[in-house]
């Protein structure tokens, strides 16, 4: 494949990034364009108009801020601490080392997770915070409904009443940025890949080609916090368990091949019992594996009560997505399928986490900037099964 190399980010650079990728190219961080997280983390088109509109509305919130009162802390008069991760359960998952940091380095301070409402039931189950807070963020679902946004700023303002001391956003996101403005903490801290650094008392660059939660543990480490991962969970093997499936994925794109997940049941059945989560998405699956008399069970129940039954079972094997972020916080071996995204900056995080992924970059035509359905298809059964085969052998002999 030909190395391209753009030299500069602004309209003309970034709209060439875009095409490229659509047109199968890999970019690499030689490029220039990783260095300021555009690639792979978010859209290009949207890191560019993300931009264009902090520019415009920058002289207004500059105006506002010199009237803002600024403020000393230290550690005693830190009491009230808000964390916003309001995307996914997964993401809520990933930053479980950095809500555990802050409570240790502020043991008296009352922490508060603002999360969205899919993820709220489970991160109160694992106690991930003293408060948690579900709320319908409608940029994440890209609603842009003038109703539902000021009234997303309207909850913004009524945690002034709570004197929030710090704020913190892990994302890089504008409209995130904008929302803690209107919390108004003495101190709010994130990184401003798209702009709106005029929304933070402290922003930070966004540090390109790191781990979502290495990227949250340095951002919390301007606070004195350790920046280093926690002790992992030990290693919990259940020789009895199943070895669950979790096929279903909300975009095509991210899913891998229903028969080869047949195929992958009918080889692994041999020698060990299978499950599958029963989710929209999986119906054609599991019929498929009836029509072969394959003894699969078949998992179904809310959320909790999906905690609860993972944690006593062998390995979960899955795609990108929440279940594999469970797993590897529960501490059961975890074999996660990655297609043309880049595993180093989501994949679960465990000693016992087997990342699968095509051996070469994605050189496919496609129609989502990050996301190839070809890529995924091209993961061979047979390297899953060996994975987990590795894996087990692995996890018993405790290496």
């Amino acid at each position: 494949m030909k190395k391209i190399i753009i030299i500069g980010g602004g309209i003309s650079g970034l709209s060439c990034a875009f095409d490229l990728i659509n047109k199968g190219f890999s970019l690499s961080e030689k490029t220039g364009l990783t260095n300021w997280g555009v690639y792979p983390v978010y859209n290009p088109y949207f890191i560019f108009w993300s931009r264009i509109i902090s520019t415009l509305i920058w002289p207004f919130y500059f105006f506002c801020n010199l009237y803002r009162k600024s403020y000393s802390l230290n550690d005693e008069n830190i009491n009230a601490i808000l964390i916003c991760q309001y995307h996914r359960i997964g993401d809520v998952l990933l930053i479980a080392p950095v809500l555990r940091s802050l409570k240790i380095r502020y043991p008296q301070a009352h922490l508060t997770l603002l999360c969205c409402q899919d993820a709220e039931i489970l991160a109160r189950d694992l106690e991930l915070a003293d408060e948690v807070i579900g709320i319908e963020i409608p940029w994440t679902n890209w609603d842009w409904s003038l109703f539902k946004w000021l009234k997303v700023r309207s909850i913004a303002r009524n945690f002034r009443k709570q004197n929030i001391d710090i704020a913190i956003d892990f994302k890089g996101d504008l409209r995130n940025s904008w929302f803690l403005w209107h919390v108004q903490p003495q101190m709010s801290l994130g990184y401003t890949d798209t702009g709106g650094s005029f929304f933070y008392t402290h922003p930070k660059p966004f540090p390109a080609g790191v781990h979502q939660t290495e990227r949250s543990l340095q951002l919390i480490s301007y606070l004195g916090c350790d920046s280093k991962m926690m002790d992992e969970k030990k290693s919990i093997y259940h020789d009895q368990g199943f070895i669950v499936f979790h096929t279903g994925g909300t975009d095509p794109k991210r899913s891998w091949p229903e028969i080869k997940w047949v195929e992958l049941a009918e080889s692994l059945s041999r020698d060990h019992k299978i499950a599958i989560v029963k989710t929209p998405e999986t119906g054609p699956v599991i019929r498929r594996m009836k029509e072969r008399k394959l003894r699969v069970e078949i998992f179904e129940g809310d959320l909790i009560a999906f905690k609860q039954w993972l944690k006593n079972q062998k390995m979960l094997i899955g795609i990108d997505s929440m279940p594999g972020h469970l797993a590897a916080y529960l501490g059961i071996p975890v074999i996660s399928i990655f297609g043309s995204q880049d595993p180093n900056l989501t994949c679960p995080l465990g000693k016992w986490t087997t990342i699968i992924h095509p051996d070469i970059p994605c050189h496919h035509q496609r129609d989502h900037w990050r996301l190839c359905a070809k890529c995924m298809a091209s993961i061979d059964g047979e390297k899953v099964s060996s994975a987990v085969v590795d894996l087990i052998s692995r996890v018993k002999n405790r290496q």
